[in-house]
This record gives C-alpha cells, sequence and structure tokens, in this order.
C-alpha cells in the first residue's frame, strides 16, 4: 500500500472511530433528556387536568350565577380544553404499570363533563331539584380527580426517583465511558501512529546505514527487506540495484585495468622480442641459407612468413581477433620453425573449422606454441612433435597445444605461470613475443570474465599438454553472440 493510501486509511479510521465514539455518547445524552422530558411532561399533563377541573368547574358556577351568553361559551371552551386534555393523558402517562389507575381517571373525567353538561342543561330548563343534584355530584366527582391526581403525581414522583437514580447512575456511567473512550482513543492513536511511523522510519534508517557502508566502500549491507507495497519497497529496490551495479562496475573497473596493464605489459614485450637478436639472428640466417642452397621462391614464402608474423606481433594488442587468425599465425611460426629445424620438429593441427570463427584474445595460441617448442623439443635432435587440436565441446572451444618433450616437474610448472619475470629469463633466447604463460592466462580469464580456463598437464620425458577451454562466442557485424 502507498503511503499517501496509508495516511488516507489511519486519518479516516480516526475520524470515524471518533465520531462514532461522539455519535454514541450524544445518542445516550439524547435518550436521558428524552425520557426526562416524557417523565416531566407527565407531571405536566396531571397538573393541567387538576387545574382545568376546577376551571370547568368554576366556569360553570359563573354560569349558573351570571347566566349570561357569555359565560356559556367559556364554559364550552374550558370543557373542550378538559376533554383534549383527557385524550393527552392515554397518550402520555398511560403505561402498564398505572393502566388501571389511569383507566378509572379517564372514568372520572368523563364523568365529571357528563355531570357538567347534566346540570347546565338542567339548569337551562329551570329544574332546579335536578340541576342541583348534578351539580353536587359534579363537585364531588371534582374533588375525586384532584385525589386520583394527586395519587398519579406521588405514583410518578415514586418512579421519578427511580428514573433519577438511573438516570445518575447512567451519566456516571457515560462520563467514565467516555473518559475510557478518550484515553483509549488516544492509546490506539499512538500505536497506530507508532505502528505507521515504524513501517516508514525502519527501512529508512536501514537504507541510510546501508549508505553509510556504500560511502565508506564498503558493499557487504544486507538486501533491505520492505514488506509493504509501498514507495519505499521501489526505493529500497532500487537502491539495492544500484549497489549491485556500481559494485559490478568497480569489478569491471579492476579487470579492465588489469587487461590494460597486461596489455602494456605485452606490448613493450613483443617489442622486446621483435628486437631479440638471438631470434633475428636465427631467422635471417635460415634464410641467407636457404637463398643459398635453394631458388628465391621458397625463400620468399620464408621471408614473407617472417614479415607476417612481425606484423601481427606489432599490431593491436588491445583487439580480440578469431581463432582462425591466431591459427594463421601459429602455422607461419610452424613454417619458420621448419625452415630452420627441417624434420627434427613435426607440426600438425587439427581443427573443427565450424569453430574457428570464436572470438580470443591477440596473441594467445603463439606464446603457448613457442613455450612448447623452446621448453619441449628444441633441444631433440630428431622425433619432436608439436599438435594443435581444435575442437567443441557442449558450448565451449576446447584448444589443445600438446608436445612430446622433455616435460616439467611440479616446481617447473610452477615457476611457468609465476609472476617473477627472471623466473625464465634464462630460457627465453628464442623467443618472438617473450609473453609468458601467466599473461596468457590471466588474459583469457578476464576476456571470458572468468569464464574460460588455462590447465597444464607435463610428466618428465613424457610431454606437456596446454588445454585452452573457451565459450563459444562468434563476432557478427558489431555485436557478440555467445
Amino acid at each position: 500500500m502507498k503511503i499517501q493510501a496509508r495516511f488516507i486509511l489511519f486519518f479516516t479510521l480516526l475520524v470515524i472511530l471518533m465520531n462514532g465514539v461522539a455519535f454514541y455518547l450524544f445518542h445516550s445524552s439524547q435518550r436521558t433528556i428524552d425520557d426526562y422530558h416524557t417523565s416531566f411532561e407527565r407531571f405536566i399533563v396531571l397538573n393541567e387536568i387538576s387545574q382545568q377541573t376546577n376551571t370547568v368547574y368554576e366556569a360553570m358556577n359563573t354560569y349558573l350565577t351570571a347566566r349570561t351568553q357569555t359565560e356559556l361559551t367559556a364554559y364550552a371552551t374550558e370543557r373542550k380544553i378538559l376533554s383534549q386534555e383527557k385524550e393527552d393523558l392515554l397518550d402520555i402517562v398511560k403505561n402498564e404499570g398505572n393502566d388501571q389507575i389511569v383507566t378509572n381517571y379517564e372514568n372520572m373525567i368523563e364523568s365529571f363533563l357528563l355531570e357538567c353538561d347534566i346540570t347546565v342543561q338542567a339548569f337551562q330548563r329551570q329544574e332546579i331539584n335536578q340541576y342541583s343534584g348534578h351539580l353536587n355530584e359534579a363537585a364531588q366527582i371534582s374533588t375525586f380527580i384532584q385525589e386520583t391526581t394527586l395519587t398519579l403525581i406521588n405514583s410518578e414522583l415514586t418512579d421519578y426517583r427511580t428514573f433519577y437514580n438511573e438516570m445518575d447512575q447512567k451519566s456516571s456511567y457515560l462520563q467514565w465511558m467516555g473518559i475510557s473512550l478518550f484515553v483509549s482513543m488516544i492509546i490506539f492513536s499512538f500505536l497506530m501512529a507508532f505502528w505507521f511511523s515504524r513501517g516508514i522510519t525502519k527501512p529508512i534508517h536501514e537504507l541510510a546505514a546501508a549508505a553509510k557502508k556504500l560511502a565508506r566502500g564498503d558493499f557487504t549491507a544486507n538486501k533491505v527487506v520492505v514488506k509493504s507495497r509501498s514507495e519505499l519497497q521501489l526505493l529500497a529496490e532500487t537502491f539495492y540495484r544500484m549497489q549491485e551495479n556500481i559494485q559490478g562496475l568497480i569489478i569491471e573497473m579492476k579487470q579492465k585495468s588489469e587487461l590494460d596493464q597486461l596489455l602494456k605489459e605485452m606490448e613493450l614485450k613483443s617489442l622486446q622480442s621483435q628486437m631479440n637478436p638471438h631470434f633475428l639472428f636465427n631467422t635471417l640466417n635460415t634464410i641467407s641459407r636457404r637463398a643459398y642452397i635453394e631458388g628465391a621462391e621458397q625463400t620468399s614464402e620464408l621471408i614473407e612468413s617472417v614479415a607476417a608474423l612481425l606484423r601481427y606481433n606489432l599490431g593491436n594488442l588491445a583487439k580480440d581477433v578469431t581463432l582462425k587468425d591466431e591459427l594463421t599465425i601459429v602455422r607461419e611460426y610452424f613454417f619458420i620453425q621448419k625452415s630452420r629445424f627441417g624434420e627434427r620438429v613435426k607440426f600438425d593441427v587439427i581443427a573443427d573449422e565450424n569453430v574457428l570463427d570464436c572470438k580470443i584474445p591477440v596473441l594467445t595460441l603463439q606464446p603457448i606454441v613457442e613455450n612448447a617448442f623452446i621448453h619441449g623439443v628444441e633441444t631433440y635432435e630428431e622425433g619432436g612433435e608439436i599438435m594443435i587440436r581444435i575442437y567443441a565441446e557442449q558450448d565451449d572451444v576446447i584448444i589443445e597445444v600438446a608436445d612430446n618433450g622433455v616435460g616439467m616437474e611440479t616446481t617447473r610448472l610452477s615457476q611457468l605461470f609465476s609472476n617473477d619475470e627472471h623466473s625464465l629469463i634464462g630460457n627465453r633466447q628464442g623467443h618472438s613475443t617473450g609473453l609468458g604463460m601467466q599473461n596468457v592466462k590471466k588474459r583469457i580469464e578476464l576476456f571470458s570474465q572468468q569464464a574460460g580456463s588455462m590447465t597444464v598437464h607435463s610428466s618428465k620425458e613424457v610431454g606437456t599438454t596446454v588445454r585452452l577451454n573457451l565459450p563459444y562466442r562468434k563476432q557478427k557485424g558489431d555485436e557478440q553472440f555467445a
């Protein structure tokens, strides 16, 4: 959930809870007021009925005394008011607890009104004895109504006392409940705010700690895990990818720097090798003898091989070439050496034509072949053999350079891959490149991003086999495909 949505949800829940509590307290308070109003209204109705009964009786006596139409109209008006209040009595005062007494009370009011009407009618007919008796009856009923009103009021007071106690307890309960809800809301809001802020600040603190480590050059910081699907999750994942990219760039820069150093070393040693007087002397001496003994055609081929070899070694050492190019220059090297040593050394190449377009660092095969010739079979008077085998194995290209030379012991193998430039100095008099096996091995690893390898197997008086394992990469246009 996004941070904005979490904010909206949090405040919405808080507002709903606060409004719910306020509504509950208001509703409870309103119910108490309504109950109080209903109880108070009962007192008013009973009191008004009692007073209106006296008013009707007095209005009737006034009419009987004054005998005017005005007084009769006033009596009729007061009587109508009492009759209406009798209807209110049923709606407001009557309940299950006072049903019987209110019914009797209602009957008394009806009897009182009836006696009043009979009294007025008898008076209008001048029936003195009859209206006098009904007047007394109306007076007695009025007295009963007053007494019953007091009884109902006393009953209501008793009920009101109970109601008041309940209302007081309820008011106290609502007060404590309001305080409890208020405190609970504060605690709930605090917990929600703590949970919400912790969900935001914890990943931020972890990201800040990881950023400090990154600033110090420490890339061992663990990935910051954000469980909620929010902007912080995207930020943490982006930061982690940035950390990986920076680490990858640093490794790549180190590898490039190491490769540049190796290339500079190759250039220097290549130049030194090209100027190696012993190699040039032997080559030129061979060309001289061949020109003396044979015709100019073979001499021309030998010169062309030497020129191709020198041109290749003095070329751009930072570029990558195909395995076919490397194999071509090695054949030129073979041709030169066979011109020098004749049948003393036999050179064979068995290559799968389908993998010769594989990319390989420049000057990879020639130093290995030179090492096989100089340290393996150069001292042989006859029977020396150097074989190159190139074939595919799954997604890799395998290159094997094998000789049947004198072989090497474990110590000699260690020196072969040593970074000590002086460890083999006494045996490099015949090199054209001057590149060590360690240089070749490192360039293969850097070129293949540690996917390639170089291994050497050697036995004394049996021979040595150098095996290169390279990922099959070929170039189409300006893109490389693996």
